[in-house]
């Protein structure tokens, strides 16, 4: 658990789905992003960032390395079962 510029960040999963994963980001009330080690942010409900997050998921270290922060602090609800707690 990270707390960036007021913002919480949560690692995911290991071995996390992430076709419900972005199903439940759809779901969330406001934007959620995934921030890689290397300074990339995806913002993961545009199109083109959940393909790019996508094609990104066979290099496990860009996503055991990077972290999901939420705008609104409910939306963590949503993903709880994607995130780890710290």
């Amino acid at each position: 658990l990270n707390i960036v510029e007021d913002f919480i960040m949560r690692k995911l999963k290991k071995d996390t789905d992430l076709a419900k994963f972005l199903i439940a980001v759809k779901a969330c009330k406001n934007d959620v992003f995934f921030d890689s080690n290397e300074g990339d942010i995806l913002n993961l409900a545009s199109t083109l960032s959940q393909y790019v997050f996508c094609s990104i998921a066979g290099k496990e270290s860009i996503l055991e390395n990077g972290s999901v922060r939420c705008v609104n602090e409910e939306d963590y609800s949503l993903l709880a079962d994607f995130l780890c707690e710290d």
